[in-house]
């Protein structure tokens, strides 16, 4: 009864904090780019619920680096009497990272904008940069670039990009000049396009997140051992190892990160065959049956993830159980003899896998996956009529992560 109770009160809180928290002050954001995490936040100068209406203008605001990023943002202030529509403005609070150069940073800014655009829906042609601080990162010669995408740059009087030239690039105090941006901007005005966009965005970027997932992928390959392995024919066993073509591997893991993770790796390959001929009471049998088992630990990087494909490479280490058994001989009915002396031999071996392959997310949970693998694997014995397991396998498969 009292975790009933505990429950009652602290879900509404929850709820509450959460919704005052966009309604009335600062949404905190993190961007990604190169690997590397720029926080900032969004302020507006309205009030609004869980979702911002479409078409509205947007300033991007460069901060100082020695100024308080949430101080920053805390300056814009919701006036007293209600604002128009045509007046709702989005600011984006932000320090510029450190890059190598001048394009390094029109991508930052592109992304950035790119990233928002499909989680707020701002018009693009009207976009507006305030630089607070009194030097750029930019030249003249990069301003038309940045014009693409910017409608108008808001500088300091100290500003380098004063003596540039253009038209957009303005004053403080001369910044409700009406500018577009070189490169024109189809915009999106209803909420209900806005909202399916939104939905669509929040799908594909889920479909590209890894990090801090579970996954089992089940794989069928064809395998091929390499013909520096293959001996002479096996003639106790009668097993040509060469012959098991078929291989299933299981693998169950962690993402550490969205590159980065672990798994489990359990690989099974079974052949068995067996021919008997009856020639009155006299039965003849040839038969034969090879196998093998490997336990592994591997680890998987990804070094490209895009929507619904990532690239992967995966190295796997563990121990390998091969087992080749088989025989030939008569079965008398009538006298009952029985000259069948089977033989077996069993191997143990080091493994070592190399993967190259792709996946496709299907949806959230299942995804298709493939990869060519390469396998080194020697014998001390013989065995099968292969010195080793050497060679490649192509697998396809399907997967599911959580």
């Amino acid at each position: 009864m009292l975790y009933n109770t505990f429950l009652k009160f602290i879900i509404p809180l929850i709820v509450f904090i959460n919704v005052t928290g966009i309604t009335y002050g600062q949404e905190k954001r993190v961007f990604d780019f190169s690997s590397e995490e720029v926080p900032y936040y969004l302020s507006v100068n309205f009030k609004y619920g869980f979702s911002i209406l479409p078409n509205l203008n947007a300033k991007i605001i460069i901060v100082n680096n020695q100024e308080n990023l949430l101080s920053a943002s805390e300056s814009i202030k919701i006036p007293k009497n209600k604002l128009a529509q045509k007046d709702y403005l989005l600011y984006y609070y932000l320090k510029l990272p450190k890059l190598k150069n001048e394009k390094q940073y029109l991508d930052f800014l592109k992304k950035f904008i790119e990233v928002n655009y499909k989680k707020d829906f701002f018009n693009r042609n009207t976009i507006s940069l305030d630089f607070e601080q009194n030097t750029s990162p930019f030249s003249c010669e990069s301003l038309d670039d940045l014009n693409k995408f910017l409608a108008q740059v808001i500088v300091s009087q100290k500003s380098n990009l004063l003596n540039c030239d253009r038209s957009f690039i303005s004053l403080k105090n001369n910044s409700n000049q009406k500018l577009e941006t070189s490169t024109p901007y189809e915009s999106i005005r209803f909420i209900g396009e806005a909202e399916r966009l939104r939905e669509d965005y929040k799908l594909i970027k889920s479909l590209s997140q890894w990090q801090n997932t579970f996954f089992v992928t089940l794989k069928l390959g064809h395998q091929n051992i390499s013909k520096k392995q293959r001996t002479a024919f096996d003639e106790e066993t009668l097993v040509d190892f060469s012959d098991l073509k078929t291989a299933w591997n299981i693998d169950v893991g962690y993402m550490f990160s969205q590159k980065i993770g672990g798994f489990l790796n359990v690989g099974l390959s079974l052949k068995k065959e067996k021919d008997i001929n009856i020639n009155g009471s006299n039965i003849s049998v040839t038969g034969n049956g090879a196998g093998v088992v490997k336990i592994g630990l591997g680890v998987k990087y990804l070094p490209f993830t895009k929507d619904r494909w990532s690239l992967y490479t995966d190295l796997v280490i563990g121990s390998l159980r091969a087992k080749a058994g088989g025989g030939s001989g008569n079965i008398n009915i009538s006298t009952g003899n029985n000259s069948i002396s089977p033989e077996e031999k069993t191997e143990k071996s080091k493994y070592l896998n190399f993967s190259l392959g792709a996946n496709y997310r299907l949806g959230r949970t299942v995804f298709l996956t493939s990869n060519f693998q390469y396998s080194i694997t020697n014998f001390e014995n013989n065995i099968g009529s292969v010195s080793g397991l050497t060679g490649y396998t192509i697998n396809l498969g399907l997967g599911f992560s959580f």
